[in-house]
């Protein structure tokens, strides 16, 4: 009689820091070493040379996961020196286990919004929304774009014609 051992049910997300603005150096060192690596990626809107960009960037700066098992198969000495790396995040002298599904529940919502990154903007083009404050509150307009970190651009109808506004993000909710 043969007792067929599963490998992966020995396996844990384990969390680990990285040094100041070395998250894609470390992922990409320890993908190298064949180490199993999540970090989650975050879409954001930022200013650059004073036009809006688009920037990918981490979720969790500083952070991301690995793939272990618990000393048995994988070597985990050459992780601590591994470029990029701090150290492992410790609860007291155990390094912290992360649950699978926390896991699988970043990495669905990835999948879910077509690219590799969470998407941390509120409104995109074309969004319905409505004015909450200001001489135009509660009328519908249609977002366009962010202009800068403190204004977006709407869509405002006034009397049958469309009209450019620009107002604070605190100014809108979804419609």
């Amino acid at each position: 009689m043969s007792v067929e051992m599963n490998v992966e049910t020995d396996r844990n997300w384990f969390l680990l820091t990285s040094k100041p603005h070395k998250d894609e150096v470390a992922e990409f060192q320890l993908r190298n070493q064949g180490y199993d690596v999540y970090r989650p990626l975050a879409k954001r809107l930022r200013t650059h040379r004073g036009k809006i960009i688009t920037k990918i960037e981490s979720l969790f700066p500083r952070y991301m996961f690995i793939h272990l098992d618990d000393g048995v198969n994988d070597n985990w000495a050459p992780i601590r020196s591994t470029t990029g790396i701090s150290s492992f995040v410790r609860f007291g002298t155990e390094p912290a286990r992360v649950p699978e599904a926390l896991i699988r529940a970043l990495q669905e919502q990835e999948a879910m919004l077509g690219e590799r990154a969470i998407d941390l903007d509120s409104f995109h083009t074309g969004d319905k929304v409505v004015i909450t404050d200001g001489p135009f509150r509660g009328l519908d307009a249609i977002f366009q774009k962010y202009d800068g970190q403190e204004r977006v651009i709407v869509l405002l109808e006034i009397l049958h014609k469309q009209t450019k506004l620009a107002l604070s993000p605190a100014q809108l909710y979804a419609a």
